[in-house]
């Protein structure tokens, strides 16, 4: 097993760059091995070696990087459209990273051919366009489009935020998100409580005191405060729930044989089966993909090519070799209507009360360790 190395990426929650896997035409280019020594599995593309610099980084996405001289050089020599071509006829998420500034003023180059080729490459080619101001500029970009590409992108918050100026200034911003509260209800409150944690403490009846607080306001401050906090947000704890409480998807009595199991395939693109159950009584061996939403046709093809190369696991494969039938289940906490061809997969709809009533004891778990 590789050593990873964790890195904070534009201020997110710090990465094992290890579980990252990028394949290149420039192996020994200064950007792979940037990318190598921060623990990114690099694989060398051999067949265009030495005539564009491509990084693929999934089936879908691929990246070109040309600097402002290697594009005047490329459309000089037609390079820059044949490769679009080529990544528009064999990638879903095709991307031009242009690096640097591109001088046609010094090179006999027509402004207007400079500027025919970039808008051809996006309305004529379909290629999407990125600038970057240098080589470490494009690392970080390379780096985050795998991180997000590969592991996932986090959840976005839609709520608008401004910087605060001062302490009072947060703590009043905190107060104004609970239900009913603008600028002067926070203030007031703030003022009467004499602290967020005075608010966060105070009974129904300390809220109905405060001028401009109705039962309702106060019931639904008091509930915001003071209730159980129920919500599945993301696959891990979905994953999290599962593994403390199996019941939640099997009948049969099993095992956990891994979360965040590593399969490749015949390219040796890295995928991740969410979690490995054995029933040792059936002699199954289950590969579990885990999604929030609907279950989509795509889930269905994600789970299909975690079977169709688990024998290229050491793991999977040693249990196969023992007589284990391999079968995969697919779940989530949404009903659907999808239909699976195969007929050794299944759909279990888990139930979402159930998983976050094993969330809620994990978080008591935890408190009392």
């Amino acid at each position: 097993m590789r050593a990873g190395r964790l890195v904070y990426i534009s201020g997110v929650m710090p990465i094992d760059l290890s579980m990252l896997v990028v394949s290149t035409t420039k192996p020994n280019g200064k950007i792979a091995k940037a990318l190598a020594e921060r623990g990114i599995q690099i694989i060398p593309i051999t067949e265009d070696e030495g005539n564009v610099e491509r990084y693929v980084l999934s089936k879908r996405l691929v990246i070109e990087r040309r600097t402002g001289g290697g594009f005047l050089k490329g459309i000089m020599e037609k390079t820059l459209f044949t490769s679009a071509i080529y990544m528009r006829e064999h990638f879903q998420m095709p991307l031009l990273i242009l690096e640097g500034k591109v001088n046609y003023e010094y090179s006999m180059m027509d402004p207007q051919a400079v500027r025919g080729a970039l808008s051809s490459m996006m309305l004529l080619y379909g290629i999407n366009i990125m600038a970057t101001a240098d080589a470490d500029d494009t690392l970080e970009l390379i780096t985050m489009m795998a991180r997000q590409e590969q592991i996932g992108i986090p959840e976005i918050s839609l709520i608008p935020k401004r910087k605060a100026v001062s302490l009072d200034d947060m703590q009043r911003r905190l107060v104004e998100m609970l239900p009913g509260c603008g600028m002067v209800m926070a203030r007031d409150l703030l003022q009467n409580f004499g602290s967020v944690t005075s608010i966060v403490n105070a009974t129904k009846d300390e809220l109905l005191s405060m001028k401009g607080v109705g039962a309702r306001k106060a019931d639904q401050i008091y509930r915001v405060l003071n209730g159980d906090y129920e919500s599945v947000d993301t696959e891990k704890n979905l994953e999290d729930a599962i593994e403390e409480a199996p019941g939640l998807l099997f009948r049969n009595k099993v095992s956990l044989l891994a979360r965040q199991l590593h399969v490749y395939d015949d390219e040796s693109q890295r995928h991740v089966v969410d979690m490995a159950y054995l029933d040792h009584k059936r002699k199954h061996l289950i590969l579990v993909e885990l999604k929030r939403g609907v279950l989509t046709r795509a889930a269905y093809d994600q789970l299909c090519r975690y079977m169709d190369h688990a024998h290229q696991s050491e793991v999977l494969q040693s249990y196969l070799e023992k007589g284990f039938a391999l079968r995969g289940l697919l779940a989530t906490i949404e009903d659907g209507d999808l239909k699976l061809p195969r007929s050794d997969i299944d759909i279990k709809i888990v139930n979402r009360k159930r998983v976050i009533k094993v969330l809620g004891a994990l978080r008591k778990q935890k408190r009392t360790r």
